[in-house]
C-alpha cells in the first residue's frame, strides 16, 4: 500500500509540474503577445494625398497658389474632421521627356477610410483639372500627448 501511495504522489507531482508549466507558458505568452491594432498600441492608417496644381491640359498653373489651397482646404473640410495640409514642390517628367516642376499640396488624413479619401480625391481632381493625384496609405502609430 505504501508503494501505491508513493506512485500516486509522484503522479500528482508530475501533473502539478505540467500544470505549472502550462500556466507559466500562458502568462509569458500574454506578456509577449502583440497588442490589438487600434485599441492598445495607437496604430492607425494614415492616408497622404499629393495634389499637383498644374493644369492637366496646359501643364501650367492656371490659378494662384492661394486659390488652389482654398479649393483643397474646402474639400478637406467637407470630408474629414481633421487633417494637415502642407505646401511642397513636386517634379515629374511628362510623356515628351520634359521635366515639370509644380506647386503641390500634401494632405494628411489620420483615421480616415479609403472610400472617403477617394471621394475627396475625385472632387479635387475635377476642381483643379488634374489627371490623377497620388494617394499613399501607411500604417502609423499615433499618440495625442497632452503634456505632464
Amino acid at each position: 500500500m505504501k508503494k501505491n501511495g508513493t506512485i500516486i504522489a509522484i503522479i500528482i507531482a508530475i501533473v502539478s509540474l505540467c500544470c505549472s508549466a502550462v500556466c507559466l507558458g500562458m502568462v509569458l505568452g500574454q506578456l509577449n503577445a502583440p497588442k490589438a491594432l487600434e485599441a492598445d498600441t495607437g496604430k492607425s492608417i494614415q492616408y497622404v494625398m499629393y495634389v499637383g496644381t498644374n493644369d492637366k491640359d496646359t501643364y501650367k498653373m492656371e490659378m494662384s497658389r492661394e486659390e488652389a489651397r482654398n479649393i483643397v482646404d474646402t474639400v478637406c473640410l467637407k470630408y474629414f474632421e481633421g487633417y494637415t495640409l502642407q505646401d511642397a514642390t513636386g517634379a515629374w517628367t511628362d510623356e515628351t521627356g520634359a521635366i515639370t516642376h509644380e506647386y503641390t499640396l500634401v494632405c494628411y488624413f489620420d483615421g480616415a477610410d479609403k472610400a472617403t479619401v477617394y471621394k475627396a480625391a475625385d472632387e479635387v481632381i475635377k476642381a483643379l483639372n488634374q489627371n490623377t493625384v497620388l494617394i499613399e496609405e501607411d500604417e502609423i502609430t499615433v499618440e495625442y500627448y497632452g503634456g505632464k
